[in-house]
């Protein structure tokens, strides 16, 4: 199972996922694009697009993460991850190279690289004595790998062909048109010289701070697919003088075909998953927002303390703007939650942060909560109101009919819903009863969810149904609090506050458009 991310036998599916109905409705389409921009070599945002299928896996993701964070791997495993790349890069033009010895080249890059990238995964497993299932299972594939006859007689040689590649320099002699190679002894390398008469410029075998890395020619194979003239006469030169290094070089190619393990490959994309979040993590609690290790049992209880919308935290995070949290939960028979209360008074953003929550604790990561304990979900439903579609040819109301139908006709046993601002366009008895019979409809199925609303009646639709308010000001109805809590619902929508607050009263209009030359009375 390694790192419970992409089974090999859902690789194929990987590449013909799409993004879930419910990424925009919460807005988890903004926090992905972040994710995938950390990990931008990698095809992050399809891992991201699929829920495990069980409660064990969600558990074995969360022992890998908590462990990964704890023991400060995440530099240690991204510089794993950056051998890997380079080892299919360096495979890529082994593929592509057209000169012999150019090609065996590319190849022994690609395993030096590759080897050297186990072995430091290796090591670091070993020193950081991994307890979750999946990284102490990742050492003793290492280890295993690590204990072969070919692994050790494959470092053998590299060392040895190290060496022997080290040993062929060159020295370039250019005079106008006239260009000069001669192979060049160790001794009269140019920067040991200068080491040794100006040692306080060099620290160990980087070269001096003024010679820029891109002016040093470290390979003639390291180049294109094609040997340029001058490298293959560089070639050529030392086919003569050094036949022993292309002899071993050759047998090196010959024997060490089957090195190269493309399960890490798969180990080194799993490991994006985690390596991004984490970093997206630690770039949010740099600015102060809360993170925690969700309690998730197959069959517990739903109890949340100080949840908060991460989409809107990561919008606000440079604005230095505070994010509001609530803290609830489903009582023992509780269903469904009716959120009702004032315009613009955070109903809808608190339903997009509990689905937040259950999307990522669903994941295996951590939450944006103080604390959280959650049953597991299997599903994820979400139905947000939208613009009515001209394309369409209907109505708003026959456009959210048509996007229920197959959430209301799905085994949604295991499912947590949100729905908010249904049947908006219906006259108010009509939204009512339609309210009524789909809130029903999932609390029969077994459903946890929330209805975000203006219908104050839809609190009572039936067992299990718990009233939310989001709450205004005492003292000041204009000002709103964007807290949640348990309460009778009031009825109140506080339109009249919003329009007086922005000044879009009848008079303050028509002296907007007398202005304007528009007669409105």
């Amino acid at each position: 199972m390694y790192l419970g991310v992409l089974e090999p036998e859902n690789r194929k599916q990987k590449e013909e996922t799409v993004m879930p109905e419910y990424f925009p409705d919460l807005n988890l389409n903004q926090i992905v694009r972040e994710l995938q921009e950390k990990g931008k070599e990698y095809d992050i945002r399809t891992m991201y697009y699929q829920l495990p299928k069980d409660y064990q896996t969600v558990r074995y993701r969360q022992a890998i993460y908590r462990e990964i964070r704890e023991k400060q791997l995440e530099k240690p495993l991204a510089l794993f991850s950056k051998r890997m790349r380079n080892t299919r890069w360096y495979l890529e033009c082994h593929k592509k190279a057209e000169d012999k010895q150019q090609y065996q080249m590319y190849w022994f890059d690609a395993v030096r690289e590759f080897t050297s990238g186990v072995d430091l995964l290796g090591e670091l497993l070993s020193e950081a004595r991994p307890e979750s299932e999946g990284l102490s299972g990742l050492l003793l594939s290492v280890e295993k790998l690590c204990s072969t006859k070919l692994w050790k007689e494959c470092a053998a040689e590299l060392e040895k062909l190290r060496k022997m590649q080290s040993e062929l320099r060159f020295e370039l002699s250019i005079d106008g048109a006239d260009i000069k190679v001669r192979a060049q002894s160790r001794e009269l390398y140019y920067f040991d010289n200068l080491r040794k008469l100006f040692p306080e410029k060099f620290s160990g075998e980087t070269v001096p701070p003024e010679i820029p890395e891109d002016y040093l020619i470290r390979s003639p194979f390291a180049a294109s697919e094609k040997l340029g003239f001058l490298e293959t006469e560089i070639v050529k030169m030392y086919r003569k003088i050094r036949p022993d290094f292309f002899d071993a070089l050759e047998s090196f190619y010959k024997k060490f075909k089957t090195v190269i393990d493309e399960q890490f490959y798969r180990i080194e994309e799993e490991l994006q998953f985690y390596l991004v979040y984490s970093s997206f993590q630690t770039d949010m609690e740099a600015h102060g927002c809360v993170f925690c290790e969700p309690e998730v049992q197959e069959n517990g209880v739903f109890d949340v303390h100080e949840v908060y919308d991460l989409a809107l935290a990561r919008k606000n995070r440079w604005a230095d703007m505070e994010v509001i949290s609530n803290s609830v939960q489903y009582r023992p028979g509780e269903r469904f939650f009716v959120v009702t209360g004032p315009n613009q008074g955070g109903k809808t953003t608190f339903a997009r942060s509990l689905g937040q929550l259950v999307y990522f604790a669903m994941l295996g990561l951590t939450v944006p909560a103080e604390s959280a304990k959650l049953p597991y979900f299997e599903k994820l439903l979400t139905h947000f109101s939208v613009e009515e579609s001209p394309e369409s040819g209907r109505g708003k109301l026959k456009e959210e009919l048509v996007r229920l139908a197959p959430m209301m006709e799905e085994k949604t046993g295991s499912s947590f819903v949100i729905l908010n601002e249904l049947f908006t366009t219906a006259a108010t008895y009509d939204a009512f009863i339609m309210g009524q019979r789909v809130i029903r409809h999932f609390t029969e199925q077994g459903c946890l969810g929330v209805y975000v609303t203006h219908i104050a009646e839809l609190t009572e639709a039936g067992d299990g149904v718990v009233s939310l308010v989001a709450l205004a000001d005492e003292k000041d109805h204009k000002k709103r609090t964007f807290r949640i809590a348990r309460k009778e619902a009031e009825g109140i929508g506080y339109a009249g506050d919003i329009v007086e607050k922005h000044h879009l009263g009848y008079e303050e209009l028509c002296k907007r458009l007398d202005k304007g030359g528009v007669a409105c009375r």
